[in-house]
């Protein structure tokens, strides 16, 4: 009985903090049942700094639990998946092409491979999520992305290595869009867009040090057991990545409605509905044709599908520096987008200076030299605003949990099906150094990107 008062205490007091100025425009939006109280800067800043600070105390813990459970798997597991994916290049620079004997085009066949296995199984793997917990399903299928990587270590042909590739971007596919439903499903409008950069921002930590990890074992592994340098980084990142796999059973805690995480109190699964309410998301949905031609009949699917179709310029020739930059920009994207309420801007903004740079690159000839130095590296503010996008389609798809699963699993799908091809045929090594073609149709993409937005926004406040 303590529990159950201390969990309506706290519902009560939560109703009262979790108030934001731009929450009560929209049915998709987090509500209170009190108007906003004005706030003095002091108040405000601590809000920007971290937004628990001024929540009532039994609701910071909560949140504050959650994030460590949430956000300690989702981001490891996400930085040593990174960190596999770049040391296939390091792994090919470091030995492999000479012992496996890779010829022609069989290395970018190993980048074709994961991404086939990537994109086909996004759309499927949110659909089995409606009927399948969570909680079960992701650390299934990162042990077997840890199986797959170990195996990955003892190929003797680059055909081998196709197998392996397509396996681990098969157990990839399942792993991004199933985070950000989870967290959709637990975080509230003023909370939601800095959880999921941070996410987003721990796989590119990953890729700053694969250069200094693979240097560190070649170095000092290769030979070590019979096996070459470049295989102890497969046996590294599955070392790394096991406990995570079993740390997600405990840590991931399904979704509120349906949560049976041994680390929340009755009393926080009834703050945790009670919250989700507020922001008018719905509980999970079980997958039926009919709420499959419901999601395909409406314009969410197409629209913002469509957007996140639209590849923009990835330049990894600093890769260190690039990601540094990425990193920045999407952390301060998510604290800026919460800070405000508001998540089109930030798009806005990330479209633009890319728009910029790709102009200033296609452009070439009379553009100062540090100009096209400066541009390059502005295209790392681009990748940031993917997650403040995703977070937008979590928002507005809030009240059919059925569509939110499906369009977070079919824009990142789609969007890595466009991009296994188009900077293949527009960044092609002969159009070195200007790459008028990719830069000119990256422009257009950006144009194509803003539009889409614009229309989006445009449907969003006309059903509202």
């Amino acid at each position: 009985m303590a529990e159950v008062r201390e969990g309506k205490a706290a519902i009560a007091q939560s109703t009262r903090a979790d108030v934001h100025p731009a929450d009560s425009s929209s049915a998709n939006t987090e509500l209170s049942s009190e108007p906003a109280q004005k706030k003095t800067f002091g108040k405000r800043l601590k809000e920007v700094v971290w937004d628990t600070f001024d929540y009532p105390p039994a609701e910071r813990k909560f949140v504050s639990k959650i994030d460590f459970f949430i956000l300690t798997w989702a981001g490891f597991s996400y930085f040593s998946k990174n960190l596999n994916s770049n040391n296939v290049s390091n792994a090919y620079v470091s030995g492999m092409k000479e012992e496996l004997n890779v010829v022609g085009n069989e290395y970018q066949t190993f980048t074709t491979m994961w991404t086939i296995g990537y994109v086909i199984s996004q759309i499927p793997s949110q659909m089995i999520c409606t009927r399948v917990r969570l909680s079960l399903w992701c650390p299934s299928w990162e042990l077997f992305w840890v199986i797959i990587t170990f195996a990955s270590a003892a190929v003797k042909t680059p055909h081998q290595l196709y197998i392996c590739r397509f396996f681990v971007g098969l157990a990839e596919g399942t792993f991004y869009p199933a985070v950000h439903t989870v967290l959709g499903g637990w975080y509230t409008k003023r909370e939601l867009a800095k959880r999921a950069c941070i996410f987003f921002g721990s796989a590119f930590v990953g890729s700053m040090f694969s250069g200094y990890l693979q240097a560190a074992l070649y170095s000092g592994m290769n030979g070590v057991g019979g096996l070459s340098g470049w295989r102890w980084l497969f046996v590294f990142d599955g070392v790394i990545t096991f406990p995570m796999a079993i740390w997600g059973y405990l840590a991931l805690p399904d979704l509120p409605a349906n949560t049976r995480a041994p680390w929340l109190k009755p009393h926080e699964r009834e703050m945790a509905i009670e919250r989700m309410k507020r922001a008018g998301k719905q509980p999970n949905e079980p997958i039926t044709w009919t709420g499959v031609k419901r999601v395909l009949s409406k314009w969410h699917f197409w629209v913002y599908t469509a957007y996140y179709t639209y590849p923009v310029t990835d330049i990894n020739t600093y890769p260190t520096v690039m990601n540094a930059i990425t990193i920045l920009t999407t952390l301060i994207y998510g604290w800026t987008s919460d800070s405000i309420g508001l998540r089109s801007p930030i798009v806005y903004f990330s479209l633009t200076v890319c728009f910029f740079a790709a102009m200033n690159l296609a452009i070439w000839d009379g553009v100062p030299f540090g100009l096209k130095w400066a541009s390059y590296y502005l295209t790392g503010f681009a990748q940031g605003s993917g997650p403040v996008f995703l977070t937008m389609v979590n928002e507005v798809c809030a009240g059919d949990s059925l569509e939110r699963l499906i369009i977070l699993g079919s824009t990142n799908s789609i969007a890595y099906a466009f991009n296994a091809w188009i900077p293949l045929l527009s960044y092609n090594t002969t159009y070195a150094p200007r790459f008028l073609v990719g830069n000119s149709i990256t422009v257009a993409l950006i144009v194509c990107a803003a539009a889409t937005l614009t229309l989006a926004l445009y449907l969003q406040r006309r059903d509202e």
